[in-house]
């Protein structure tokens, strides 16, 4: 189970941001080779037209797709090291048909003066706001950016219930990419923990360097980086009447990307949702 995200400040005072300081020139070899929901955003996207807003834009993975068809995305992400990895791709691909916009922001208290088409918290994203107050502040405040008629979409993963039983995963090797410096490669080996007393997910990853030693004729020990990120997981029941607290009102829940309906057996859940908006009583005045 891969569990990650550049995205927000969380409850504990901008750690996260931090902590994906530490990763910038590795995140895309690893979580952010994902590929598995770029089509259903695209399509999503296509169908909603631009503007888009991505929450949690990181190095651009989804945001630059999205360009490439087209589309003009904004994304805020709260590490500036994220942002400068975003920076560089969008200048090496710069005809692009599309426009990518970044901005440096916190997803529950952003304010960007602009309403969008569509609204993005894609790759677990929103696990990481680590209490109820934070995911309606989030949830709010995308709500406000959003047009008449505009939608949100948002992906995670489903609780495993078997997992939880056990309380981890077995440490396994996910990938190995050049690394960034140019000599040699990085293994990356990754175990998830659950803490179901406060729904708390725990991602344990761990980024070796291999074949530093042979390209400098030393015997060694490869160097590591461990890194660990806290999530809060949310079961399916519960995502309806959070997102109709925060005044939404749900279009469309799959189980996987390719829209398969969301069921009992479903590892992720994608949500597709869209404001709600009363109309005020008119409210007349007597005259005596």
């Amino acid at each position: 189970m891969r569990m990650t995200c550049a995205s927000c400040d969380n409850s504990s005072g901008g750690e996260s941001a931090a902590q994906y300081e530490a990763i910038a020139e590795l995140y895309d070899g690893y979580p952010g080779n994902y590929l598995e929901d770029i089509l259903f955003f695209a399509e999503e996207a296509g169908q909603a037209g631009s503007p888009i807003l991505e929450i949690g834009v990181g190095t651009g993975r989804l945001a630059l797709c999205l360009a490439a068809v087209g589309l003009d995305v904004v994304g805020i992400d709260s590490s500036p090291a994220m942002l400068r990895g975003l920076a560089r791709k969008r200048a090496a691909v710069a005809d692009l048909p599309g426009r990518v916009r970044a901005v440096a922001a916190d997803m529950r208290t952003f304010s960007l003066r602009q309403r969008f088409r569509m609204a993005i918290v894609a790759f677990r994203t929103f696990l990481y706001l680590l209490t109820r107050a934070d995911q309606r502040r989030a949830l709010r405040a995308i709500r406000r950016h959003l047009s008449p008629g505009g939608r949100l979409a948002m992906s995670f993963f489903v609780p495993p219930a078997e997992l939880l039983a056990q309380g981890r995963t077995e440490r396994r090797e996910m990938v190995r990419f050049p690394a960034p410096e140019g000599e040699g490669e990085v293994a990356v080996f990754d175990w998830t923990e659950f803490v179901p007393a406060r729904r708390r997910v725990i991602s344990h990853i761990t980024y070796e360097w291999r074949g530093e030693a042979e390209w400098r004729g030393e015997a060694e020990r490869p160097r590591r980086l461990a890194h660990r990120l806290v999530a809060r997981y949310v079961f399916p029941e519960a995502v309806p009447p959070l997102l109709e607290s925060c005044g939404y009102g749900v279009v469309a829940a799959y189980g996987g990307f390719d829209r398969r309906p969301l069921c009992e057996e479903s590892r992720e859940q994608i949500w597709v949702a869209e404001p709600i908006f009363k109309r005020r009583k008119n409210r007349r005045k007597r005259v005596r």
